[in-house]
């Protein structure tokens, strides 16, 4: 419940995966799967206006991911993941507006399904460096009854420098498309979210040694 001592998280979980070296080491491929189910899982639960924690049951985690990573030539390469996630409750009883509610099968709330991002850098040693990111995060439900649905969407981070010897110059930018999705829920209410940080331009210089 709300009230009280909460019992402790137990897990039991299991994963495989398979990683490889291709093109004389200059592509690397990883995939992995995984199954983990949760006794008692501590979710955020507002009780009479008042933020809270209670133990949520039997809830199942399981997904896919992947990525790979080329080096194409010196100073120039490529990344790309993938990821699919399904979290659910599977044994959970949650009032609202007093009326008791089993939620087992429903998705956990702010738990995308598919994750995907892609990348390019250019770093040679000297001269001219560059970065550009590419992200998507799908859709997921704001709340545990999965009765409102916050759509997907796609940030770019982006970064240009210059390397002279030990000194690098760089002016890079965050979620250049200014997207402002709920990204995480908020512990100060129900029906309340903290949304992702707006662009950001950063201006800097570094040492190496």
């Amino acid at each position: 419940g709300v009230e009280g001592l909460l019992e402790p998280e137990t897990a039991r979980s299991g994963e495989v995966g398979m990683k490889s070296r291709l093109a004389d080491g200059r592509l690397g491929l990883e995939v992995s799967g995984f199954l983990m189910d949760l006794d008692n899982l501590v979710v955020a639960r507002a009780a009479n206006g008042l933020p809270g924690l209670e133990n949520a049951g039997q809830s199942r985690f399981k997904g896919v991911e992947a990525q790979a990573a080329w080096r194409v030539r010196s100073g120039l390469s490529l990344r790309g993941a993938w990821s699919w996630h399904d979290a659910r409750f599977r044994d959970y009883v949650a009032e609202f507006d007093g009326v008791p509610t089993q939620l087992a099968g429903h998705r956990l709330e702010m738990s995308p399904g598919h994750i995907a991002s892609a990348g390019v850098l250019w770093a040679p040693e000297r001269g001219f460096v560059a970065t550009l990111a590419v992200r998507y995060v799908g859709d997921r439900y704001l709340n545990k009854r999965n009765t409102a649905v916050a759509d997907g969407y796609t940030t770019v981070d982006a970064g240009l420098g210059w390397r002279a010897g030990r000194l690098e110059v760089r002016l890079d930018g965050q979620n250049l498309t200014d997207e402002r999705p709920p990204v995480a829920e908020s512990e100060l209410g129900d029906a309340q979210y903290y949304l992702l940080p707006a662009r950001r331009i950063r201006l800097g210089a570094a040492v190496r040694f």
